[in-house]
C-alpha cells in the first residue's frame, strides 16, 4: 500500500519538477542569451557578486518544512527596478544555484531551484513591465515605485511559494491550500520587506550614487535578525504544539495498549485495525482531522468494554439477548469516556457508530446508509475483518478466504458497499503493511478445542478473577491519572491525585516526588502522600547521595532496595521499619525533572507487576510534572516582593482567604497587623535609595525573626507592611509592641553612618473587627 501510493506520488512529483526544470531553464538560458549579447553593466555585475557571494549565503530555515527564505529577494528586486528582466533571471538563477551547493541532496535540488527562481522572477518581472512599462526607476516617485515593487514581490510570493507548495502538497498527501498557509502564509512578510528596501536603496542610488547600495548591507541585517527572531516564535510555537499533540499520542497509546493487554485474545488487534482504517481513509481522500480521528478511533474503539463484565466478553457460546445488551452498551461508554477526554477531531462519532449496519440495524442509534460517519463505516469494515481472523473463547478463527467471503456476503446489508470494494481491492497493500510492522493476528494458545500439550500453571498463582479485577483497576487507574494529569498545572493538586490513583494499583506506605533544585545540585522531597510524610517533606539530598540521588544523578531506576539509604542521606529518622523501595527518574527530552520514589514498609519486594506499572505512570506523568512545575515556579515569583524576598500583597489576599476558611472551620481567630515605617522617607532622602532599600531588606528579615514560623509577614506596599498573626485581641498587642521596641533599638546604617526608624502599627481581629481582608486593613489604620 505504502509502496504503491508512494510510487504514484514520485511519478508525479517527478513529471512536475521535469515540466518546470525545462520552463525554467529555458527562460534562463534565453534571460542569458538577452544578457550577453547586450553587453555586461559593471554596476550591475558589482551587484550581481555581492548578492551571490555575500547576502544568498544567509538563510533562514522555515519551521515545519525542509526549505529556507533568503535575503537576497531585496538585491533581486534592486535589479528588476534598474536593470529589467533578463539581468535579474540571471541574478536569481544564481543566487538559486549558490544556495542549492549548501545542501546534501544538491545534485536533486540545484537544477530545481534554478527552474523555479527564473520561472518566478521572469514572469513577475514582465507583468510590472507590462503594467507600467519601462519607465526609470531612479527618476519615478516614490509611491510609484512602491506600487511597482509592491506588485512584484506579491507576483514573486505568489509563484514562488506556489510551485513549492504544489510539490509539498503532493508529496504529503495534504491538499494545496491547507499546505500553503501552514508552511509559507507567514512568509510573505519577507518578500514585502524586502520590496521596501529595494525601493528605499534605489532612491538612495538615485539621490547619492550607484554605490548607494552598500547601505543595504545594515538593512538586511536588521531584516534578517528581525524576521529571524519572528520565525524562532512562530518554531517555538509549532515545537509546544506538537508536544502536547506527543503527549495526547503517548496518552491514547498508553491506555490502548493497557486495554489491549487486558485480554490476550485481542492481543495486537487495535494496531492492526489502525493500519487497516488509516489507509482506508487515505484512499478516501479524508481531511487530516478525520484521519487523526480514525488513528485515535481505531485504537481506542474497544475502551467502552471497561464497562462490559469479563465473563460475556470471554463467555465460551452465543451471548443470550440481555448479555448481548450488556455488550452493546460498550459504544455508549466509549463514547462517553471519550467526550470528557476532549479530543480537538472527532473521535466520538468513530466510536459511538462503529457497530451500525448499512441497512439500519446496527447500534446503538440504529443508523442507516450515509446516516453513518464515513469513518465509523471505515472502522465497522476494519474491525469486522480482523476480529473474525482471531481465535475467540466461542468461536474459531477464519481463515483469509472465509473473511473475505463474509464482507462480500455482507456487502449492502451490514457493510458499507464502496467501503468493501475499496478494502478488498487494497487488501494485499494493507496485508504487506501489517506484515512490514510485524502485527499479523495469531491463534492464542490454550483455547477450548486446542491443547499445546503441557499442563497449565495458572493455578498456583492469584485466582483468575483477582487477576480480572487487577486488570480492570491498571486501566480505569492508568485512564484518570492521564486525564488528571493533561488537564491540571498545580503540581500540588496534580500529586495529590496521581500519588492517590497510584495506591490502587501499586501498594506503597510513603509516596515522594522528589524535584531538582534550580539553585543546587540537591534534590527535594517536594510532595509526599502517605504515612510520616511530615518526616519527609523539606528535606533534601545530595545528587548521587542515597537511592533517589542516585537515580536523578544516573537516569536509571532502582527496585527493592534498602530505603534507610535514602533516610540517611536526608538525615531524617523513621521509627516506622520500612522495608523496601523502587524508585524511578522523571525525564523530559533527556533533561532529569526529578525521581519518583515509592516506600513500603507491608511488602517484602515489589513484583515485577508492580515495577512495570510504576515506570509506565512515571513516563505517562514526566510531561505534566514539568509544565506543573514551571507553572508553580512562575507562580511563585509572581507572588514574592523582589526587593525583600517577603510575599507580596497579591500573595496577602490568598494567605488570608487560607487563613479565613480555617478559622470559620474551627471557630478560631487571628489578627492582621499594619505597620507603617516612620521616617523612611527621610532615610531616602539623606542617606538615598540604595540605603532605603537595603534597610527595607534588613527590617524585613527583622520582622521575620520576630514572628512564629506559622505567621505570615508581607510588604504590602512601600513602606508598608502586614502581618498575619495566630494570636486573639488580648495576645496581639503585647506581639506588636515586641516588635515596636526591636525596631526601635536596630541601628539600620551601614559604612559608619547610624540610622534609626520607628513602626507605626495598628491591628484587627478576625471575626471581632471584621470578616475581609479590606474590612481588616481599614480598622486596623485606624
Amino acid at each position: 500500500m505504502a509502496q504503491s501510493q508512494s510510487g504514484r506520488k514520485g511519478q508525479v512529483i517527478s513529471f512536475f519538477t521535469v515540466a518546470i526544470s525545462l520552463i525554467g531553464m529555458s527562460l534562463f538560458a534565453y534571460s542569458g542569451y538577452h544578457v550577453a549579447t547586450g553587453g555586461l553593466d559593471f554596476e550591475w555585475l558589482l551587484l550581481a557578486v555581492v548578492t551571490v557571494l555575500l547576502v544568498s549565503r544567509i538563510d533562514i530555515g522555515l519551521p515545519r518544512i525542509s526549505s529556507t527564505v533568503t535575503l537576497s529577494d531585496a538585491f533581486i528586486f534592486i535589479s528588476v527596478l534598474l536593470y529589467g528582466t533578463h539581468p535579474s533571471v540571471i541574478l536569481a538563477g544564481a543566487d538559486a544555484a549558490i544556495c542549492s551547493l549548501q545542501y546534501k541532496s544538491r545534485r536533486t535540488i540545484l537544477w530545481v531551484n534554478v527552474a523555479v527562481m527564473s520561472v518566478s522572477v521572469f514572469i513577475s518581472s514582465t507583468t510590472v513591465r507590462l503594467i507600467f512599462g519601462d519607465f526609470d526607476a531612479k527618476s519615478a516617485g516614490l509611491s510609484h515605485l512602491f506600487v511597482a515593487a509592491g506588485i512584484l514581490a506579491l507576483l514573486h510570493y505568489i509563484l514562488n511559494s506556489g510551485i513549492i507548495s504544489i510539490v509539498t502538497a503532493i508529496r504529503s498527501g495534504k491538499g494545496l491550500i491547507k499546505t500553503w498557509k501552514d508552511s509559507f502564509l507567514w512568509t510573505s512578510i519577507s518578500y514585502f520587506a524586502g520590496a521596501a528596501a529595494a525601493c528605499l536603496i534605489v532612491k538612495l542610488i538615485s539621490v547619492i550614487s550607484f554605490f548607494a547600495f552598500i547601505i543595504a548591507v545594515p538593512i538586511v541585517a536588521i531584516t534578517y535578525f528581525t524576521y529571524k527572531v519572528y520565525l524562532d516564535k512562530v518554531d517555538s510555537s509549532n515545537r509546544h504544539a506538537e508536544q502536547m499533540a506527543d503527549l495526547h499520542l503517548r496518552t491514547i497509546e498508553a491506555l490502548a495498549i493497557a486495554i489491549d493487554a487486558k485480554d490476550e485474545v485481542t492481543h495486537d488487534h487495535v494496531h492492526r485495525v489502525q493500519i487497516y482504517a488509516t489507509g482506508l481513509a487515505q484512499l478516501f481522500g479524508l481531511s487530516d482531522g478525520e484521519i487523526e480521528s480514525l488513528k485515535a478511533g481505531a485504537l481506542l474503539h474497544d475502551i467502552g468494554k471497561l464497562a462490559v463484565p469479563d465473563y460475556i466478553l470471554n463467555k465460551p457460546g452465543p451471548l443470550t439477548p440481555a448479555e448481548f445488551d450488556k455488550m452493546k452498551v460498550h459504544t455508549l461508554v466509549g463514547a462517553e469516556i471519550l467526550e470528557r477526554v476532549g479530543f480537538p477531531y472527532p473521535v466520538v462519532p468513530v466510536v459511538r457508530h462503529h457497530h451500525e449496519r448499512w441497512d439500519g440495524r446496527g447500534y446503538p442509534d440504529g443508523l442507516k446508509g450515509d446516516q453513518i460517519p464515513i469513518t465509523a463505516r471505515i472502522l465497522t469494515v476494519a474491525d469486522c475483518f480482523d476480529a473474525v481472523r482471531e481465535d475467540r473463547q466461542y468461536r474459531k478463527a477464519m481463515t483469509r478466504e472465509q473473511a473475505i467471503q463474509m464482507l462480500k456476503e455482507g456487502s449492502g446489508t451490514m457493510f458499507d458497499p464502496t467501503v468493501i470494494k475499496t478494502f478488498l481491492d487494497h487488501l494485499p497493500e494493507f496485508e504487506a503493511e501489517i506484515r512490514r510492522q510485524r502485527v499479523e493476528p495469531q491463534a492464542v494458545e490454550g483455547t477450548p478445542g486446542r491443547t499445546n500439550g503441557k499442563t497449565s500453571k495458572l493455578d498456583t498463582g492469584p485466582k483468575p478473577f483477582e487477576r480480572i479485577r487487577s486488570a480492570h483497576r491498571e486501566v480505569i487507574t492508568l485512564y484518570d491519572i492521564a486525564q488528571t494529569i493533561g488537564t491540571s498545572l498545580d503540581l500540588r493538586d496534580t500529586f495529590a491525585v496521581f500519588s492517590s490513583r497510584l495506591e490502587d494499583i501499586v501498594s506503597y506506605t510513603t509516596c515522594v516526588l522528589y524535584l531538582q533544585r534550580q539553585d543546587s545540585t540537591e534534590i527535594e522531597a517536594a510532595h509526599v502522600s502517605g504515612r510520616n510524610a511530615e518526616r519527609f517533606k523539606g528535606h533534601r539530598m545530595n545528587s548521587g547521595a542515597g537511592i533517589a540521588g542516585w537515580v536523578v544523578a544516573n537516569c536509571h531506576p532502582m527496585h527493592n532496595c534498602d530505603p534507610r539509604l535514602d533516610f540517611d542521606a536526608m538525615k531524617t529518622s523513621v521509627t516506622e521499619n520500612y522495608s523496601t523501595a523502587t524508585v524511578v527518574p522523571l525525564m523530559k527530552d533527556g533533561e532529569v525533572l526529578g525521581a519518583l520514589a515509592l516506600y513500603s514498609a507491608d511488602l517484602k519486594t515489589y513484583d515485577p507487576d508492580h515495577l512495570r506499572l510504576v515506570e509506565a505512570v512515571a513516563k505517562l506523568a514526566s510531561d505534566a510534572i514539568a509544565n506543573a512545575v514551571h507553572h508553580e515556579r512562575t507562580e511563585t515569583s509572581a507572588l514574592t516582593d523582589l526587593l525583600t524576598g517577603l510575599p507580596n500583597a497579591r500573595a496577602l489576599r490568598y494567605r488570608f482567604e487560607e487563613e479565613a476558611d480555617n478559622a470559620r472551620r474551627h471557630r478560631d481567630v487571628f489578627s492582621v497587623v499594619m505597620m507603617d515605617l516612620d521616617g523612611f522617607k527621610a532615610v531616602n532622602d539623606r542617606f538615598g535609595h540604595q540605603a532605603g532599600d537595603l534597610l527595607l531588606k534588613d527590617l524585613s528579615r527583622l520582622l521575620l525573626s520576630q514572628v512564629r514560623s506559622s505567621d505570615f509577614v508581607s510588604r504590602y506596599a512601600g513602606d508598608e507592611f502586614v502581618a498575619i498573626l495566630q494570636v486573639g485581641p488580648e495576645e496581639v498587642g503585647e506581639l506588636v509592641g515586641r516588635i515596636q521596641k526591636a525596631v526601635d533599638r536596630r541601628d539600620f546604617g551601614s559604612s559608619g553612618s547610624s540610622i534609626f526608624i520607628g513602626v507605626s502599627a495598628g491591628w484587627a481581629t478576625f471575626g471581632i473587627d471584621g470578616d475581609t481582608l479590606d474590612e481588616l486593613l481599614l480598622s486596623a489604620d485606624r
